[in-house]
Protein backbone atom coordinates (compact mmCIF):
# COMPACT_ATOMS: atom_id res chain seq x y z
CA UNK A 1 0.00 0.00 0.00
CA UNK A 2 1.31 3.55 -1.06
CA UNK A 3 1.57 5.93 2.07
CA UNK A 4 -0.86 8.82 2.38
CA UNK A 5 1.73 11.12 1.12
CA UNK A 6 1.98 9.58 -1.79
CA UNK A 7 -1.45 8.48 -2.68
CA UNK A 8 -2.27 12.29 -2.53
CA UNK A 9 -2.52 14.25 -6.52
CA UNK A 10 -0.44 17.26 -7.14
CA UNK A 11 -3.46 18.28 -9.19
CA UNK A 12 -3.52 21.80 -9.86
CA UNK A 13 0.22 22.67 -10.80
CA UNK A 14 -0.10 19.84 -13.57
CA UNK A 15 -4.26 20.54 -14.67
CA UNK A 16 -2.90 22.34 -17.38
CA UNK A 17 -0.60 20.07 -18.67
CA UNK A 18 -1.25 16.39 -17.76
CA UNK A 19 -2.57 14.36 -20.61
CA UNK A 20 -2.51 11.18 -19.04
CA UNK A 21 -5.11 11.10 -16.32
CA UNK A 22 -4.17 7.74 -14.92
CA UNK A 23 -4.53 8.51 -11.37
CA UNK A 24 -0.67 9.27 -10.97
CA UNK A 25 0.98 8.60 -7.36
CA UNK A 26 2.32 12.43 -6.90
CA UNK A 27 3.27 14.05 -4.12
CA UNK A 28 1.73 16.85 -2.11
CA UNK A 29 5.00 18.42 -2.46
CA UNK A 30 5.10 21.03 -0.05
CA UNK A 31 3.60 19.13 3.13
CA UNK A 32 5.42 16.02 2.80
CA UNK A 33 8.84 18.02 2.46
CA UNK A 34 7.81 19.57 5.26
CA UNK A 35 7.13 16.70 7.37
CA UNK A 36 10.57 15.14 6.09
CA UNK A 37 12.53 18.71 7.23
CA UNK A 38 14.33 16.99 9.49
CA UNK A 39 15.59 14.19 7.39
CA UNK A 40 18.94 15.23 5.17
CA UNK A 41 19.96 13.74 2.15
CA UNK A 42 23.26 13.23 3.75
CA UNK A 43 22.00 10.96 6.18
CA UNK A 44 23.00 7.14 5.67
CA UNK A 45 20.15 4.72 4.31
CA UNK A 46 18.74 2.71 6.93
CA UNK A 47 18.05 0.52 4.50
CA UNK A 48 21.31 -0.55 3.07
CA UNK A 49 24.53 -2.44 5.21
CA UNK A 50 26.20 0.26 7.32
CA UNK A 51 29.03 2.25 5.00
CA UNK A 52 31.41 0.60 7.54
CA UNK A 53 30.34 -2.95 6.44
CA UNK A 54 32.56 -3.16 2.68
CA UNK A 55 32.14 -6.80 2.96
CA UNK A 56 28.17 -7.01 2.44
CA UNK A 57 25.80 -7.15 -0.40
CA UNK A 58 22.71 -5.54 -0.33
CA UNK A 59 19.37 -6.91 -1.94
CA UNK A 60 15.90 -4.91 -1.73
CA UNK A 61 12.83 -5.91 -2.22
CA UNK A 62 10.63 -2.62 -3.48
CA UNK A 63 7.47 -2.38 -1.93
CA UNK A 64 6.53 -0.14 -4.28
CA UNK A 65 4.46 -0.82 -7.67
CA UNK A 66 4.80 2.90 -9.15
CA UNK A 67 7.18 3.20 -11.61
CA UNK A 68 7.74 6.58 -11.29
CA UNK A 69 8.62 5.97 -7.26
CA UNK A 70 11.09 2.88 -8.84
CA UNK A 71 12.88 4.96 -11.14
CA UNK A 72 13.28 8.03 -8.78
CA UNK A 73 14.57 5.10 -6.07
CA UNK A 74 17.03 3.83 -8.98
CA UNK A 75 18.32 7.00 -9.70
CA UNK A 76 18.62 8.45 -6.08
CA UNK A 77 20.77 5.20 -5.23
CA UNK A 78 22.75 5.28 -8.48
CA UNK A 79 23.22 8.76 -8.63
CA UNK A 80 23.51 10.45 -4.76
CA UNK A 81 24.53 7.90 -2.36
CA UNK A 82 28.07 6.65 -2.37
CA UNK A 83 27.71 2.93 -2.50
CA UNK A 84 29.92 1.18 -1.00
CA UNK A 85 28.79 -3.08 -1.89
CA UNK A 86 27.24 -4.58 -5.07
CA UNK A 87 23.80 -4.10 -4.70
CA UNK A 88 20.65 -5.98 -6.12
CA UNK A 89 17.37 -3.66 -5.76
CA UNK A 90 14.07 -6.17 -7.36
CA UNK A 91 11.23 -4.48 -8.01
CA UNK A 92 7.95 -4.49 -10.05
CA UNK A 93 4.97 -1.89 -11.40
CA UNK A 94 1.25 -1.52 -12.15
CA UNK A 95 -0.11 -1.53 -15.98
CA UNK A 96 2.93 1.26 -17.26
CA UNK A 97 4.28 2.15 -20.27
CA UNK A 98 8.28 2.84 -20.34
CA UNK A 99 10.18 4.76 -23.14
CA UNK A 100 13.79 5.44 -23.88
CA UNK A 101 14.80 9.12 -22.90
CA UNK A 102 15.27 10.13 -26.50
CA UNK A 103 11.43 8.66 -27.69
CA UNK A 104 8.38 10.38 -28.81
CA UNK A 105 5.33 9.05 -26.82
CA UNK A 106 2.86 9.85 -29.32
CA UNK A 107 4.86 7.90 -32.06
CA UNK A 108 5.45 4.68 -29.51
CA UNK A 109 2.06 4.46 -28.25
CA UNK A 110 -1.36 5.26 -28.17
CA UNK A 111 -1.23 7.92 -25.31
CA UNK A 112 -5.33 9.02 -25.39
CA UNK A 113 -5.65 5.02 -25.01
CA UNK A 114 -3.37 4.97 -22.35
CA UNK A 115 -5.35 7.75 -20.58
CA UNK A 116 -8.50 6.18 -20.89
CA UNK A 117 -7.41 2.76 -19.14
CA UNK A 118 -5.61 4.32 -16.78
CA UNK A 119 -1.90 3.06 -18.06
CA UNK A 120 1.23 5.08 -16.54
CA UNK A 121 3.47 6.85 -19.21
CA UNK A 122 7.07 6.92 -17.73
CA UNK A 123 10.55 8.39 -19.12
CA UNK A 124 13.42 7.07 -17.92
CA UNK A 125 16.80 8.49 -18.20
CA UNK A 126 18.33 6.26 -20.19
CA UNK A 127 17.81 4.99 -23.67
CA UNK A 128 16.79 2.14 -25.27
CA UNK A 129 13.19 1.40 -26.88
CA UNK A 130 9.65 0.94 -25.49
CA UNK A 131 8.17 -1.29 -23.02
CA UNK A 132 5.09 -2.54 -21.25
CA UNK A 133 4.72 -3.33 -18.24
CA UNK A 134 1.98 -4.88 -15.51
CA UNK A 135 1.47 -6.85 -12.72
CA UNK A 136 -0.03 -10.37 -14.77
CA UNK A 137 -3.58 -11.70 -14.58
CA UNK A 138 -3.21 -13.63 -11.08
CA UNK A 139 -5.77 -12.60 -8.87
CA UNK A 140 -4.18 -10.03 -5.76
CA UNK A 141 -4.30 -11.85 -2.21
CA UNK A 142 -7.89 -10.41 -0.71
CA UNK A 143 -5.36 -9.93 2.69
CA UNK A 144 -2.51 -7.78 3.01
CA UNK A 145 0.74 -9.94 3.08
CA UNK A 146 3.49 -9.02 6.30
CA UNK A 147 6.18 -7.37 5.60
CA UNK A 148 9.15 -8.51 7.23
CA UNK A 149 13.02 -7.81 7.33
CA UNK A 150 13.78 -10.72 5.25
CA UNK A 151 10.92 -11.28 3.43
CA UNK A 152 9.16 -9.40 0.34
CA UNK A 153 5.57 -9.52 -0.46
CA UNK A 154 3.62 -12.10 -2.09
CA UNK A 155 2.68 -11.30 -5.45
CA UNK A 156 1.47 -12.35 -8.92
CA UNK A 157 3.92 -12.71 -11.86
CA UNK A 158 3.47 -10.38 -14.50
CA UNK A 159 7.18 -9.06 -14.95
CA UNK A 160 10.44 -8.10 -12.66
CA UNK A 161 12.52 -5.40 -12.68
CA UNK A 162 15.92 -5.87 -11.69
CA UNK A 163 18.29 -2.85 -10.72
CA UNK A 164 22.16 -4.39 -9.95
CA UNK A 165 24.31 -1.11 -8.71
CA UNK A 166 27.88 -2.21 -8.95
CA UNK A 167 31.03 0.56 -7.00
CA UNK A 168 34.13 -0.19 -8.77
CA UNK A 169 37.05 -0.58 -6.75
CA UNK A 170 39.12 2.32 -8.93
CA UNK A 171 39.34 3.19 -12.15
CA UNK A 172 41.66 0.25 -13.08
CA UNK A 173 38.68 -2.12 -12.01
CA UNK A 174 37.55 -3.45 -15.43
CA UNK A 175 35.61 -6.21 -14.31
CA UNK A 176 32.73 -6.84 -16.76
CA UNK A 177 29.93 -6.37 -14.35
CA UNK A 178 27.25 -6.84 -17.09
CA UNK A 179 28.19 -10.22 -17.87
CA UNK A 180 28.65 -11.01 -14.49
CA UNK A 181 25.15 -9.69 -13.77
CA UNK A 182 23.61 -11.38 -16.50
CA UNK A 183 25.27 -14.60 -14.89
CA UNK A 184 23.53 -14.31 -11.89
CA UNK A 185 20.06 -13.74 -13.79
CA UNK A 186 21.08 -17.03 -15.81
CA UNK A 187 21.68 -18.61 -12.63
CA UNK A 188 18.54 -17.94 -11.54
CA UNK A 189 16.80 -19.40 -14.57
CA UNK A 190 18.41 -22.35 -14.40
CA UNK A 191 16.99 -22.65 -10.67
CA UNK A 192 13.87 -23.08 -12.76
CA UNK A 193 14.93 -25.88 -14.94
CA UNK A 194 15.44 -22.88 -17.96
CA UNK A 195 18.08 -23.05 -20.20
CA UNK A 196 18.41 -19.30 -20.90
CA UNK A 197 21.69 -17.52 -22.59
CA UNK A 198 22.91 -14.46 -23.70
CA UNK A 199 21.95 -12.63 -27.02
CA UNK A 200 23.04 -10.10 -28.77
CA UNK A 201 23.82 -7.03 -26.88
CA UNK A 202 21.31 -6.68 -24.25
CA UNK A 203 19.18 -9.58 -24.15
CA UNK A 204 18.41 -13.04 -22.71
CA UNK A 205 16.88 -15.50 -24.58
CA UNK A 206 14.36 -19.10 -24.02
CA UNK A 207 14.83 -21.24 -27.26
CA UNK A 208 15.30 -18.29 -29.32
CA UNK A 209 13.10 -16.52 -27.38
CA UNK A 210 13.27 -12.47 -25.78
CA UNK A 211 12.45 -13.24 -22.13
CA UNK A 212 14.72 -9.96 -20.86
CA UNK A 213 16.35 -6.91 -22.09
CA UNK A 214 18.33 -4.93 -20.30
CA UNK A 215 20.28 -1.58 -20.38
CA UNK A 216 23.44 -0.74 -18.91
CA UNK A 217 25.02 3.13 -17.63
CA UNK A 218 28.65 3.93 -16.21
CA UNK A 219 28.79 6.68 -13.81
CA UNK A 220 32.46 7.75 -14.53
CA UNK A 221 32.91 9.45 -10.64
CA UNK A 222 35.84 11.53 -9.82
CA UNK A 223 39.62 11.17 -11.61
CA UNK A 224 40.98 9.27 -9.26
CA UNK A 225 37.98 6.77 -9.68
CA UNK A 226 36.13 7.67 -6.08
CA UNK A 227 31.98 7.42 -6.42
CA UNK A 228 32.89 5.04 -9.98
CA UNK A 229 30.07 2.67 -10.44
CA UNK A 230 27.56 0.63 -12.50
CA UNK A 231 24.20 0.47 -13.20
CA UNK A 232 22.53 -2.49 -14.95
CA UNK A 233 18.49 -2.26 -14.91
CA UNK A 234 16.28 -4.33 -17.33
CA UNK A 235 12.79 -6.83 -17.09
CA UNK A 236 12.05 -10.47 -17.09
CA UNK A 237 9.54 -11.29 -18.45
CA UNK A 238 7.09 -13.63 -16.38
CA UNK A 239 3.39 -13.47 -17.61
CA UNK A 240 2.90 -10.16 -19.02
CA UNK A 241 -0.51 -9.38 -20.75
CA UNK A 242 1.38 -9.72 -23.96
CA UNK A 243 -1.94 -8.75 -26.20
CA UNK A 244 -1.00 -5.34 -24.40
CA UNK A 245 1.52 -4.50 -26.24
CA UNK A 246 -0.44 -4.25 -29.22
CA UNK A 247 -2.88 -2.58 -27.94
CA UNK A 248 -0.80 0.39 -26.84
CA UNK A 249 2.33 -0.21 -28.45
CA UNK A 250 1.28 -0.60 -31.72
CA UNK A 251 0.42 2.39 -33.67
CA UNK A 252 -1.15 3.55 -37.15
CA UNK A 253 0.37 7.12 -37.42
CA UNK A 254 1.50 6.37 -41.45
CA UNK A 255 1.99 9.94 -42.07
CA UNK A 256 3.61 11.10 -38.74
CA UNK A 257 7.82 11.44 -39.41
CA UNK A 258 9.73 12.08 -36.23
CA UNK A 259 13.58 12.27 -35.10
CA UNK A 260 12.91 10.15 -32.48
CA UNK A 261 13.87 6.25 -32.34
CA UNK A 262 11.57 3.90 -33.06
CA UNK A 263 11.29 0.72 -30.85
CA UNK A 264 12.39 -2.09 -32.47
CA UNK A 265 9.51 -5.10 -32.01
CA UNK A 266 11.10 -8.46 -30.65
CA UNK A 267 9.64 -11.87 -30.16
CA UNK A 268 9.05 -12.34 -26.46
CA UNK A 269 7.97 -15.33 -24.34
CA UNK A 270 6.65 -15.41 -21.27
CA UNK A 271 8.21 -17.49 -18.70
CA UNK A 272 5.13 -19.34 -17.44
CA UNK A 273 4.63 -20.61 -20.92
CA UNK A 274 7.64 -22.91 -19.80
CA UNK A 275 7.14 -23.10 -16.12
CA UNK A 276 3.49 -22.31 -14.99
CA UNK A 277 4.52 -21.76 -11.17
CA UNK A 278 6.86 -19.02 -12.13
CA UNK A 279 5.92 -16.17 -9.53
CA UNK A 280 7.38 -12.72 -9.03
CA UNK A 281 8.15 -13.97 -5.60
CA UNK A 282 9.95 -16.99 -7.15
CA UNK A 283 11.85 -15.25 -9.23
CA UNK A 284 12.59 -12.56 -6.96
CA UNK A 285 13.97 -15.37 -4.45
CA UNK A 286 15.82 -17.02 -7.18
CA UNK A 287 17.76 -13.66 -8.31
CA UNK A 288 18.55 -12.84 -4.87
CA UNK A 289 19.97 -16.85 -4.07
CA UNK A 290 22.20 -16.70 -7.27
CA UNK A 291 23.35 -13.12 -6.35
CA UNK A 292 24.36 -14.40 -2.77
CA UNK A 293 26.27 -17.40 -4.49
CA UNK A 294 27.74 -14.81 -6.96
CA UNK A 295 29.37 -12.81 -3.53
CA UNK A 296 29.66 -15.99 -1.30
CA UNK A 297 32.42 -14.15 0.31
CA UNK A 298 30.35 -11.26 1.44
CA UNK A 299 27.47 -10.97 4.01
CA UNK A 300 23.78 -10.72 2.58
CA UNK A 301 21.57 -8.00 3.91
CA UNK A 302 18.03 -8.44 3.06
CA UNK A 303 15.52 -5.86 3.07
CA UNK A 304 11.82 -4.89 2.13
CA UNK A 305 11.91 -1.41 1.21
CA UNK A 306 8.81 0.16 2.06
CA UNK A 307 7.44 3.29 0.60
CA UNK A 308 7.02 5.14 4.13
CA UNK A 309 11.31 4.67 4.01
CA UNK A 310 11.42 6.53 0.60
CA UNK A 311 8.88 9.63 1.49
CA UNK A 312 11.24 10.23 4.53
CA UNK A 313 14.06 11.13 1.66
CA UNK A 314 13.61 14.63 0.36
CA UNK A 315 16.50 14.20 -2.16
CA UNK A 316 14.38 10.82 -3.55
CA UNK A 317 11.18 12.81 -3.29
CA UNK A 318 12.28 15.75 -5.07
CA UNK A 319 13.65 13.22 -7.92
CA UNK A 320 10.14 11.58 -8.10
CA UNK A 321 8.01 14.62 -8.63
CA UNK A 322 10.79 15.25 -11.57
CA UNK A 323 9.51 12.25 -12.94
CA UNK A 324 6.16 13.03 -12.35
CA UNK A 325 5.99 16.19 -14.23
CA UNK A 326 5.01 16.24 -17.71
CA UNK A 327 7.24 18.35 -18.89
CA UNK A 328 9.62 15.51 -18.20
CA UNK A 329 7.38 12.85 -19.82
CA UNK A 330 5.78 14.35 -22.42
CA UNK A 331 7.52 17.86 -22.99
CA UNK A 332 10.97 15.98 -23.37
CA UNK A 333 9.91 14.16 -26.52
CA UNK A 334 11.64 15.39 -30.24
CA UNK A 335 10.36 17.59 -32.66
CA UNK A 336 7.78 15.94 -35.12
CA UNK A 337 5.11 16.60 -37.42
CA UNK A 338 2.21 14.95 -37.78
CA UNK A 339 -0.69 14.93 -40.79
CA UNK A 340 -4.36 13.66 -39.88
CA UNK A 341 -6.62 13.35 -42.31
CA UNK A 342 -10.70 12.92 -42.05
CA UNK A 343 -13.66 12.46 -44.34
CA UNK A 344 -16.83 13.72 -42.17
CA UNK A 345 -20.30 13.94 -43.76
CA UNK A 346 -20.19 17.19 -44.15
CA UNK A 347 -16.53 17.49 -45.77
CA UNK A 348 -12.81 16.29 -45.96
CA UNK A 349 -10.64 17.67 -43.37
CA UNK A 350 -6.66 17.48 -43.30
CA UNK A 351 -4.95 19.05 -40.46
CA UNK A 352 -1.04 19.26 -40.12
CA UNK A 353 0.94 20.19 -37.14
CA UNK A 354 4.13 20.55 -36.06
CA UNK A 355 5.03 19.50 -32.15
CA UNK A 356 7.73 21.00 -30.52
CA UNK A 357 8.47 19.62 -26.85
CA UNK A 358 4.87 18.27 -26.82
CA UNK A 359 3.66 21.91 -28.30
CA UNK A 360 1.91 22.04 -31.52
CA UNK A 361 4.62 25.05 -32.77
CA UNK A 362 2.57 25.44 -35.98
CA UNK A 363 -0.57 23.61 -37.57
CA UNK A 364 -2.72 24.72 -40.61
CA UNK A 365 -6.16 22.92 -41.07
CA UNK A 366 -7.41 22.32 -45.15
CA UNK A 367 -10.68 21.78 -46.07
CA UNK A 368 -13.89 21.55 -48.39
CA UNK A 369 -15.58 22.52 -46.04
CA UNK A 370 -18.94 24.61 -46.91
CA UNK A 371 -19.07 26.65 -43.42
CA UNK A 372 -15.38 28.47 -44.56
CA UNK A 373 -15.56 30.40 -41.40
CA UNK A 374 -15.06 27.41 -39.22
CA UNK A 375 -12.04 26.76 -40.79
CA UNK A 376 -11.06 30.30 -40.77
CA UNK A 377 -11.82 30.08 -36.69
CA UNK A 378 -9.76 27.19 -36.23
CA UNK A 379 -6.71 28.51 -38.55
CA UNK A 380 -6.81 31.41 -36.46
CA UNK A 381 -6.57 30.11 -32.78
CA UNK A 382 -3.74 28.02 -34.61
CA UNK A 383 -2.20 30.82 -35.14
CA UNK A 384 -2.75 32.80 -32.35
CA UNK A 385 -2.33 29.43 -29.87
CA UNK A 386 1.21 28.45 -31.48
CA UNK A 387 3.65 27.55 -28.54
CA UNK A 388 0.55 27.41 -26.24
CA UNK A 389 -1.52 24.74 -27.32
CA UNK A 390 -0.79 21.10 -25.85
CA UNK A 391 -0.44 18.84 -27.80
CA UNK A 392 -2.91 16.15 -26.09
CA UNK A 393 -7.18 15.67 -25.70
CA UNK A 394 -6.55 19.00 -23.43
CA UNK A 395 -5.13 21.17 -26.08
CA UNK A 396 -7.59 20.07 -28.47
CA UNK A 397 -10.29 21.17 -26.20
CA UNK A 398 -8.97 24.31 -25.94
CA UNK A 399 -8.33 24.95 -29.67
CA UNK A 400 -11.71 24.02 -30.26
CA UNK A 401 -13.30 25.80 -27.42
CA UNK A 402 -11.54 29.10 -28.73
CA UNK A 403 -12.84 28.57 -32.28
CA UNK A 404 -16.24 27.66 -31.32
CA UNK A 405 -16.56 30.84 -29.64
CA UNK A 406 -15.04 33.02 -32.72
CA UNK A 407 -18.54 31.36 -34.21
CA UNK A 408 -21.19 32.68 -31.55
CA UNK A 409 -23.83 35.02 -31.78
CA UNK A 410 -24.50 34.04 -36.02
CA UNK A 411 -27.44 31.86 -36.34
CA UNK A 412 -25.85 30.84 -39.81
CA UNK A 413 -23.07 29.26 -38.05
CA UNK A 414 -25.01 27.39 -35.82
CA UNK A 415 -24.79 23.95 -37.33
CA UNK A 416 -20.80 24.46 -37.62
CA UNK A 417 -20.88 25.78 -34.10
CA UNK A 418 -23.40 22.73 -32.70
CA UNK A 419 -22.45 19.71 -34.87
CA UNK A 420 -19.37 20.52 -37.17
CA UNK A 421 -17.15 21.17 -34.38
CA UNK A 422 -18.05 18.69 -32.12
CA UNK A 423 -17.36 15.85 -34.56
CA UNK A 424 -14.04 17.33 -35.23
CA UNK A 425 -12.89 16.94 -31.68
CA UNK A 426 -13.99 14.07 -30.87
CA UNK A 427 -12.15 12.53 -33.88
CA UNK A 428 -9.16 14.51 -33.47
CA UNK A 429 -8.84 14.02 -29.47
CA UNK A 430 -8.89 9.97 -30.38
CA UNK A 431 -6.50 10.82 -33.76
CA UNK A 432 -3.82 12.14 -31.42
Amino acid sequence: MLSAATQSLSRTARRCKTCVRSALPTLSRSAALRARSLCTSSAWPSFLAPPTATDAIDILYAESEDILLNLATEEYLFEHVDIRNPLLLLWRNRPCIIIGKHQNPWKECRVQLLEQDGVTLARRPTGGGCVYRDLGATPRPTQPPHIGTQHHLAAPAGDSGFSFINPHASVEDQRDYKTMNNGVLLEALARFGLGAEMSGRNDLTVDGRKVSGSAYKLRLGSAGGAGRRSLHHGTMLLDVDLAALGRYLTVNKLKMQSKGVASVAARVLNLRERVPSISHDAFCDAAAAAFEAKWESRSASRRTLSVSELDRIPQLMQIYERYSEWEWRFGKSPSFSHSLEHKFGWALVDVQLEVANGVVARGRVYSDCLVPSLIDALNDELAAGAGSLTYDSRGVADLCSRARARLEGEASLQVARDCYLPELQEWLTAAL
